[in-house]
């Protein structure tokens, strides 16, 4: 779109102020033609450079190069560069002065225009300089594309410096293209998320669009087909619109918009989509001439759409706003100069790599920002659900609880029930009976009451209170309270050294304890088997305390599970027969824990034996 000359020796590089163009509507002028004396006040002066915007007509073009010191006696060479990639024809002749007697006619001097493959992304022009005197320069132009042209002086050694850093700047432009393509496809929300998908999409037209119009796809991808290196910036500019538009209709939510607003992004959708082939059928600066200023205007709603969104507290607006405001700089910038309203200043003309630069940064923190959303709300899911899950599991857990409870309470309350509904349906009850009705009264209060200590310890409603204990004494007192016969089964020893303890603990949690113990032994014994209760002191890891061992025969229940034997309701297969709720030894363990000691029951064929360790 621009063009370039190398020649000062003095300066590093300088503007072209004395550019002049002459516009050849029917493209027929020659080099011969434009360059008589009666032609030079046909070119007009455009000393900030010139544009003609999508024209189909030739242009030549007229500025003077001032020739470079020779070389070591050697003719001095200089060389002007254009970097329109998609220029349809280009030549350029070199001229020495004009001679001031008017019959004489002037020299072209030597001019080589060529375009280097794979050395330069441009045409290069190098011109030989035969003498000191400085060369006009003509140049004829004609293009698919824009006819933008902007002329600055270069040394020929800065010419490689300069061309390196434009080379880097490129490869970091495309660099960060990149690096959000490789982000962006490396997170995986754009497999379930439209918007994402349709970024990418974005990103990669504007990629494609960057490489054309740098000449790097001339250069390295078609360097032997024009055809392809020349539609390639016209399809890009079209696959930027296409994309942008699908992708801002979704970013800007347009479904819950204004009706014109849906309509004017689907209008310049589809009027994009049409205009495709256009540049094979040799249509496109027609086209462009109409897409390109409905492209800006689609920009500019969108900036209005983005505040409607800022206004309505939507977590994009802001961001969509500076992508919008940034886009319009660079549309401001390079779609008038295309046009033929702005000259080809270069700052205009390379603007629009700038807004698509600072329109990426600010959509790719929308994204991300979005992106933190979605993994904070795909997170809440997460807690959300495992709370559900665990209430549900707490729920089955009660449920199931409440079955075991009624489950239990039914199967044990119906033999004492029905030994009363015995006793009170008889005439005249024996004394049999009449023993059985008051320990079935027994059993009932005792399931009853064992059901209120269960319901306290998961309230966390028993409290400890601690006072000097006599150890002896109260397994005595236990044993005291057992029926009448069962005490009788019962045999104590006690060893010095626990009756000498000085044991601190709550009594009522202890006596509780106790007998449980003792009523579990007596009941699951065989009938009349004895029970034997040792109390020694013992040692629990380095703690001191007592350990109560209560030991029985196994009975008709045979040998309980020692891993389930503490469960809640919990009764071996063959215990049924006897009345009870499978809470006692449960109850047991709690209250132990809550005196700091523990239970453990060892079954041994012979012998089920429980020890009880208490603290000193």
């Amino acid at each position: 779109m621009f063009l370039l000359a190398l020649c000062n020796p003095a300066l590093a590089s300088w503007a072209i102020t004395d550019l002049a163009v002459l516009e050849d509507a029917a493209g027929s002028q020659t080099i011969a033609s434009v360059t008589q004396p009666d032609r030079a006040a046909a070119f007009k002066s455009a000393p900030h450079g010139f544009s003609a915007g999508f024209s189909r007509s030739a242009h030549w073009m007229r500025f003077t190069l001032p020739a470079p010191p020779p070389t070591h006696g050697a003719g001095a060479q200089s060389c002007w560069r254009s970097t329109h990639p998609t220029w349809t024809s280009c030549s350029s002749t070199c001229l020495g002065p004009r001679p001031r007697a008017p019959s004489a006619s002037s020299t072209p001097a030597t001019c080589c225009p060529r375009r280097p493959r794979n050395t330069y992304r441009a045409f290069v022009f190098q011109v030989d300089f035969a003498d000191a005197r400085p060369r006009t320069v003509h140049v004829r132009l004609r293009t698919t594309s824009s006819s933008v042209l902007a002329v600055r002086a270069w040394q020929p050694r800065h010419f490689v410096a300069q061309a390196a850093r434009e080379y880097a700047l490129l490869g970091l432009l495309l660099g960060l293209f990149t690096a959000a393509l490789i982000t962006n496809l490396w997170q995986s929300p754009w497999r379930r998320e439209t918007i994402y998908r349709r970024y990418i999409a974005y990103l990669l037209a504007n990629m494609a669009n960057i490489i054309g119009v740098n000449g790097l796809a001339a250069e390295f991808l078609f360097p032997q087909s024009p055809f392809w290196a020349n539609h390639w910036v016209s399809l890009g500019t079209l696959s930027v619109i296409i994309f942008g538009t699908r992708f801002y209709m979704e970013a800007l939510d347009l479904a819950h918009a204004q009706a014109w607003m849906r309509w004017l992004y689907r209008m310049q959708l589809w009027v994009a989509v049409l205009c495709l082939p256009a540049p094979f059928l040799d249509f496109y600066p027609e086209v462009a001439r109409v897409v390109l200023p409905l492209a800006s205007l689609t920009l500019l709603i969108g900036a209005v759409r983005s505040v409607q969104l800022w206004r309505q507290k939507n977590a994009n607006g802001k961001l969509l706003l500076l992508a919008h405001l940034l886009s319009l700089v660079g549309s401001v910038s390079v779609v008038p100069t295309l046009l033929g309203l702005f000259p080809g200043q270069l700052w205009l003309i390379y603007g629009f790599q700038l807004g698509p630069l600072g329109t990426l940064v600010a959509l790719q923190l929308m994204l991300s920002q979005r992106t933190r959303v979605m993994q904070a709300q795909l997170l809440q899911a997460s807690l959300d659900a495992e709370i559900a899950e665990a209430t549900a599991r707490q729920e089955r857990a009660e449920r199931e609880h409440q079955r075991h409870f009624l489950s239990m309470l039914t199967h044990e309350l119906r033999t004492p029930l029905s030994v009363i509904r015995m006793r009170l349906g008889a005439q005249e009850p024996t004394l049999r009976m009449q023993s059985h009705a008051r320990q079935a009264v027994r059993d009932i209060d005792a399931i009853v009451e064992r059901c209120a200590l269960v319901s306290q310890l998961e309230d966390k409603a028993t409290q400890v209170q601690r006072v000097p204990c006599d150890i002896g004494a109260l397994v005595a007192e236990v044993i005291a309270l057992q029926p009448p016969g069962a005490a009788g089964r019962i045999s104590l020893r006690l060893a010095p050294d626990a009756a000498s303890a000085s044991l601190s603990s709550d009594l009522l949690l202890l006596r509780t304890i106790l007998g449980n113990l003792i009523d579990n032994a007596l009941k699951y014994a065989p009938q009349g088997a004895p029970v034997r209760i040792d109390v020694a002191a013992a040692h629990h890891g380095e703690r001191p305390g007592v350990a109560i061992q209560v030991s029985n025969p196994p009975g008709v229940a045979g040998l309980p599970d020692p891993a389930r034997i503490f469960e809640k309701y919990y009764r071996a297969p063959g215990a049924h027969q006897q009345s009870g709720s499978g809470l006692g030894l449960h109850i047991a363990q709690a209250l132990a824990q809550r005196l700091g000691g523990s239970i453990e029951c060892h079954a041994e064929p012979g012998v089920v034996t429980f020890v009880l360790w208490l603290p000193l």
